[in-house]
């Protein structure tokens, strides 16, 4: 009990820290996107930390297995350089019992990630992308002033709007002036100017946006010519524009576990072996860092470092291609990807075991020449 407290505390410190190291970078790569949509009005500042938030259980779940994976050969590592490890061997711990009490804080972490990634994540994806949705939505009435006008930074569209009614989120006498070129060099080839008693916007499920005009008329003049056309409409919907890059996650894997238990559909199915792929790859990727983290002290602890980081990054990148290669149709939806983990636990066995194997062939051999030469 002494030495698995030991064990775990040593991995615990070289764990978070690993961990919260990549969680900073990541997280700062999306803060600083989500701050340059803020500084230009696309979203308010408030909601940026609320996204950061919601995202947060969706970063963590593929952070914590390479954290756990690289505190592994961190703090393993340093053991067996100080020559730790030879004292604990001298006191009866072999490398597959070490690999058993690695196993305890592994399983925990799993069960964390299987929270995450079952039930927090989709539900943090939901929120963060309604809450995107609601911030595209009310930036096209924000941008906009009362009884002023306001230009694109083309020039090619003005838009005039004689009061604004924020809470409904109705445009009142709303005035529209397209000027209709190829490019910016060149003449005008027409001029359309859309009147209208109300606009209001409209997003769907996919997030497109549409400009929804009621009662109104809609004028086309060709530049040079005193002649014009002119229709009335009782609805004139216009798509615009994403003001907002595109939702980062498709809707599959924004749907609840329950949800996608219910759905039959190929992509479903995939979803739901990634969710439960994330928390196999926690033992799996233990059961290869034990190994991986035994160095000889005249080597150095950072020998096998990047041999073993290319490891995993081959793991989690080979389950990526297959779930996007199933997702495409390229590979049989029954073939799966947990065959995935099952070739990386061969990787762990060879690993662990191949060593051993081949120590006591060597054993064997120098047993028969001494037997012969005898």
């Amino acid at each position: 009990m002494i030495i698995y407290r030991y064990l775990s505390r040593q991995l615990f410190w070289a764990t978070l820290a690993v961990s919260s190291v990549l969680t900073f970078i990541l997280v700062s790569s999306r803060f600083l996107k989500y701050l340059s949509q803020a500084a230009v009005g696309k979203l308010e500042g408030s909601a940026v930390f609320m996204i950061m938030a919601y995202r947060l259980p969706d970063f963590l779940e593929l952070i914590l297995p390479l954290g756990l994976f690289l505190g592994i050969l961190l703090s393993y590592g340093r053991m067996y350089l100080e020559n730790e490890m030879v004292v604990l061997q001298a006191c009866g711990v072999s490398q597959k019992r070490l690999v058993a009490l690695s196993m305890i804080p592994a399983l925990s972490m799993s069960l964390v990630i299987g929270f995450f990634s079952f039930y927090l994540s989709p539900w943090g994806s939901q929120q963060a992308n309604a809450l995107i949705m609601e911030q595209e939505r009310r930036s096209g009435l924000d941008v906009l002033s009362p009884r002023r006008f306001h230009s694109t930074s083309d020039g090619r569209t003005v838009t005039y709007v004689e009061d604004i009614d924020s809470s409904a989120g109705v445009m009142k006498n709303l005035f529209i002036v397209n000027y209709d070129r190829e490019r910016r060099d060149e003449e005008y080839d027409k001029v359309v100017l859309l009147r209208a008693a109300e606009g209001r916007y409209r997003i769907d499920r996919s997030g497109n946006r549409y400009l929804v005009m009621s009662d109104g008329e809609r004028f086309e003049v060709d530049p040079g010519s005193s002649q014009f056309g002119r229709s009335s409409y009782g609805e004139y919907t216009v798509k615009l524009e994403n003001k907002l890059e595109a939702i980062e996650q498709t809707e599959i894997e924004d749907q609840s576990t329950r949800a996608l238990l219910a759905d039959a559909s190929i992509e479903a199915r995939v979803e739901l072996q990634w969710r439960l792929s994330l928390m196999l790859m926690v033992p799996i990727v233990v059961f290869m860092a034990v190994p991986l983290s035994k160095v000889n002290p005249r080597q150095g602890r950072y020998l096998k470092m990047l041999p073993a980081i290319m490891l995993y990054l081959a793991y989690l990148s080979l389950l990526m291609a297959v779930k996007g290669a199933i997702e495409k149709g390229r590979i049989p939806p029954e073939l799966g990807i947990f065959w995935v983990h099952g070739l990386f636990a061969l990787v762990g066995d060879a690993l662990n075991y191949w060593p051993e194997f081949l120590l006591k062939r060597s054993k064997r051999r120098m047993d028969r020449v001494s037997g012969a030469a005898t």
